[in-house]
């Protein structure tokens, strides 16, 4: 569809900055605000704009959808007892499932567009101004009368998670409806991730969508509890990333060896199973066969916090996945990178980057 001179200044002044006010271009192109207004309307019509900040269609992200929260953590002095006050050291940082794996993404260099909800609250303010230093944030809803969703653990003396609460009332909203209304910039990426948090309503959506636009899409498992939102045809997904007890959960059976999981995952329609088992590892496979990959060890005075470890390791494999790599190599990255998050105090190794992670490769 041919374009005017004026729409193709428009779109050149957005291709410097999609945040430029309407005005600002009217008074780059000595044009009224309203005949702004109208080329603007026009070129979203013709679909060279998507949605507000005012994006190209021709720019692409990585777009991962579900929780994004507040991580309390509680380490301990000494060992838990029940019962009476304990002493702890507390700290904070910004988490969720997918919240970790866009900030690890975007720290290996992916262009992520964080799509979730928050509430409208200090904490969120935030989450968001943290955020937008490395990723975009424009599909980020703020939702009134809800909390910010909230994680609470309490680490032992080796790191290891003794218990953990969740306040995750908010991501009931996450629904069809949710997925829905971002269409439009769900279209501008190629390869979508989405954690269990989304409602299964949403991920039926977001299936559909994903097999209708031809886009790769990937699910990362939360916990045992929220393999409910799982849907049961997973044809058309291109990875399902999950540990045992989330695999055991999904099909109700207590067999605990990881590669009869995975043969049981790819009945499901997946193209591609990863079934993580903490210290001893993770199976993986597809149509080829299953496989093993053992983990990386690290010394107890090495480890201050696990938290983010899992979502670390998923985040290493679709990187490695977006890179074209094949799965085997994809699930070597994701090992290295789980390694170096729980040598970190944060959630997300804030030194992370493919120079790192290729120096660590070498070790496997």
């Amino acid at each position: 569809m041919s374009l005017n001179e004026n729409e193709l200044k428009v779109l050149k002044i957005l291709d410097e900055d999609p945040f430029v006010s309407q005005q600002y271009m009217a008074d780059r192109l000595q044009l009224s605000r309203p005949a702004i207004a109208n080329l603007i309307s026009g070129l979203q019509d013709k679909g060279y704009i998507l949605g507000k900040p005012y994006l190209l269609r021709r720019d692409e992200y990585v777009t991962c959808i579900g929780s994004a929260n507040i991580d309390y953590t509680l380490s301990l002095n000494e060992k838990m007892i029940y019962g009476t006050s304990n002493p702890v050291t507390s700290s904070f940082s910004f988490g969720g499932v997918v919240r970790n794996i866009a900030e690890n993404l975007a720290r290996l260099d992916h262009r992520v567009s964080l799509m979730s909800l928050v509430g409208e609250d200090n904490v969120a303010d935030l989450l968001l101004e943290d955020s937008r230093k490395i990723m975009e944030t424009f599909a980020t809803d703020k939702v009134s009368q809800e909390k910010t969703g909230t994680y609470y653990s309490i680490i032992d003396k080796n790191g290891n998670m003794n218990v953990g609460f969740a306040d995750m009332a908010i991501n009931f909203r996450m629904d069809r409806s949710w997925i829905l209304q971002h269409r439009k910039h769900l279209r501008l990426s190629n390869w979508l991730i989405a954690d269990l948090n989304v409602q299964k309503t949403g991920l039926e959506a977001l299936l559909e969508f994903s097999v209708q636009e031809q886009k790769k899409l990937v699910l990362v498992g939360v916990s045992g509890p929220k393999m409910k939102n799982l849907p049961t045809d997973l044809m058309g997904v291109h990875l399902l990333v999950c540990n045992l007890d989330e695999s055991q959960a999904y099909f109700g059976t207590t067999s605990d060896k990881p590669d009869e999981l995975c043969e049981m995952w790819l009945k499901t329609g997946l193209k591609n199973i990863v079934v993580t088992v903490g210290k001893n590892g993770s199976w993986f496979g597809d149509v080829n066969g299953i496989k093993h990959q053992g983990a990386l060890y690290v010394n107890h005075e090495d480890i201050l916090d696990v938290t983010g470890a899992g979502d670390a390791f998923s985040a290493g494999v679709i990187h490695g996945l977006i890179q074209g790599q094949e799965l085997s190599e994809c699930v070597k990255i994701g090992t290295v990178n789980a390694s170096l998050t729980i040598k970190s105090p944060f959630s997300v190794n804030k030194n992370l980057s493919k120079k790192l992670i290729e120096s660590e490769y070498i070790k496997l």
